[in-house]
């Protein structure tokens, strides 16, 4: 396949003539009108489930449709999350989890919270991190573990944040109280990301910075953005990505098993009743949100309209690659230039 199009190309974002050999993209600088764009596929860190399938409950089967159905929209690969559960149950869903090309491990989202930030996590399932020999290590010890979020301020969440990010485990502050001098504590033993940066965490006060302005302000820490359309303002995304170096900001979609279900069904998740409304999906008891209904795909989209191409393709394609230490794009999508797809490669 050859052709023209816009492209993050070896002399930067530009047009290139992209003949793909080995399913891997040649660039040659182009003059002409591009086609559309050529991009690598969507690597997404914080994902629950989609198309009535959720990570927690799922079989192999399961997971396999899933990985297929996000493989057609775009996706490279992802980490299926966990939510707070016990050590049980969170091992059952790991013992389902299949080898596929798409599944680049798993991001361990709890139980080691705050209780003042639970979101939609089950609150009676938090608990401290374990000081000494326990049922979670042989979670923790996982060889696909890859990303484990935690509210750095609870007692033994240093130590843990030291231990896993020696062996090249991403730690993660969120559902946290932290203010931003314990933020700063935990990037000193090892901390060097925020989940769903603004939700479910301290707020930046003008007294306090708290989680929310150490995740702003400190350039070592890679800031997770959920631009479903309700998360996130446009303007405080914007001051997300003034704020933070250009390769550190991922996009993700915290997206649940409400993808893909109609508008209005009701379903249990995480032991809430929960509601799927037109582009959202809330708690039915408060009104809360409780994850999204918006793929990465659908995020790339609504980034792209408010912030152009350019940083959508950065923040949803590049550097979630680079943050998990992969090289090249393992593959390639091109888009025609309304943003939809087109092929892949």
């Amino acid at each position: 396949m050859t052709g023209v199009y816009t492209a993050p190309g070896p002399q930067g974002w530009g047009v290139y003539e992209v003949a793909f050999r080995d399913g891997q993209p040649e660039f040659r600088p182009a003059n002409r009108e591009p086609e559309g764009y050529c991009i690598p596929g969507f690597v997404d860190l914080h994902i629950h489930g989609a198309y009535g399938i959720d990570f927690m409950s799922a079989d192999p089967g399961d997971m396999v449709k899933m990985a297929d159905r996000l493989g057609e929209e775009g996706y490279a690969g992802f980490l299926p999350t966990t939510i707070t559960a016990s050590a049980s149950d969170i091992r059952s869903a790991l013992d389902n989890l299949p080898q596929h090309p798409l599944i680049w491990g798993f991001h361990l989202e709890g139980p080691f919270l705050s209780p003042q930030f639970p979101g939609a996590q089950p609150p009676a399932s938090i608990v401290p991190p374990p000081t000494g020999p326990s049922e979670w290590d042989a979670i923790l010890d996982d060889p696909r573990l890859r990303l484990l979020t935690l509210a750095p301020e609870i007692p033994g969440a240093l130590d843990l944040t030291a231990r896993l990010a020696a062996r090249g485990v991403i730690v993660s502050a969120g559902h946290t109280d932290a203010t931003a001098n314990q933020i700063s504590q935990a990037v000193s033993a090892g901390l060097s990301h925020a989940t769903h940066t603004f939700n479910a965490m301290r707020g930046l006060h003008h007294r306090e910075a708290g989680t929310v302005g150490a995740v702003l302000t400190q350039d070592s820490i890679t800031a997770e953005l959920i631009y479903d359309g309700h998360h996130v303002s446009r303007a405080a995304a914007d001051v997300l990505l003034r704020c933070k170096p250009g390769n550190r900001v991922v996009a993700v979609s915290d997206c649940t098993k409400a993808k893909g279900l109609p508008v209005g069904a009701e379903f249990d998740m995480w032991g809430h009743s929960a509601i799927k409304g037109e582009s959202d999906v809330r708690l039915k008891d408060n009104g809360a949100l409780a994850g999204s209904c918006a793929t990465l795909a659908d995020c790339f989209r609504n980034i792209a309209a408010d912030f152009g191409v350019e940083t959508a393709t950065r923040i949803c394609c590049l550097n979630p690659l680079s943050e998990l230490k992969m090289s090249l794009p393992t593959k390639w999508i091109v888009l025609d230039n309304d943003l939809d797809l087109q092929h892949l490669a």
